[in-house]
């Protein structure tokens, strides 16, 4: 697999999420280079959420090399098995370009990262916090690599 990079918008909050991203990106480092990149959130009341959405998505864009096969978490997108993930990551890896993965702000992202995105993913149906959401993108991004690996991390 190429390079592997996620970009979410957002520092992570100190404390357990904080331990929980850096727990997985040890254990994801011997088996894949990682890069996180965090997008500075935009300041909204609730009342401004359409310009901070298209400020954090100009931000996700600029780190969106033309040649990277993009994959949007997105509630809206298909659910996949971890098998089918891991799948999914070896097959978009082969473009030559990074793999890159976009978690949106409290807000979601705009068209324009909604278009650059070839696969919407969702995680569950379920709505989680974004600072979960990252410890289990994380974790699923290590289970499809130990996958790939054939190490013994998954059962089926």
């Amino acid at each position: 697999m190429g390079a592997l990079r996620v970009i979410w918008v957002g520092k992570t909050e100190r404390g357990f999420h904080q331990q929980a991203v850096t727990f997985y990106r040890k254990r994801i480092a011997p088996l894949q280079t990682l890069e996180c990149i965090e997008v500075r959130s935009a300041a909204h009341s609730g009342r401004g959420a359409g310009r901070a959405v298209e400020k954090e998505s100009d931000a996700i864009l600029k780190r969106i090399a033309p040649r990277d096969s993009v994959i949007l978490l997105d509630e809206k997108g298909r659910q996949r098995s971890s098998r089918e993930l891991a799948a999914l990551f070896e097959e978009l890896s082969r473009g030559g370009g990074s793999l890159t993965l976009v978690l949106g702000g409290a807000y979601g992202v705009d068209e324009r990262v909604r278009a650059r995105a070839g696969v919407k993913l969702s995680l569950s149906r379920l709505t989680f916090p974004h600072q979960l959401a990252r410890v289990i993108l994380l974790e699923q991004i290590y289970r499809s690599l130990t996958l790939r690996e054939g190490h013994g991390y998954h059962h089926d």
